[in-house]
């Protein structure tokens, strides 16, 4: 399942929605909102690779504690 997903905002521009708080994603502490739809695309892309490899981190950090 991916995390981040996208919302087309009453502007017309598209924001960055964290799926797991329902609320508008940030990176670096930015609002990842107001992008065109490529720009928007490519967010969604990048946090979801970003969180499939912080969870797999963490699996294996928690497969090595128990060893």
């Amino acid at each position: 399942m991916r995390r981040y997903n996208l919302r087309h905002d009453v502007s017309g521009s598209w924001v960055v929605v964290d799926g797991m708080t329902a609320e508008l994603a940030k990176l670096d502490d930015v609002p990842l909102q107001g992008m065109a739809w490529p720009e928007a695309c490519d967010m969604v892309a990048l946090l979801n690779c970003l969180d499939t490899i912080e969870q797999a981190s963490r699996d294996y950090e928690s497969l090595a504690a128990a060893e």
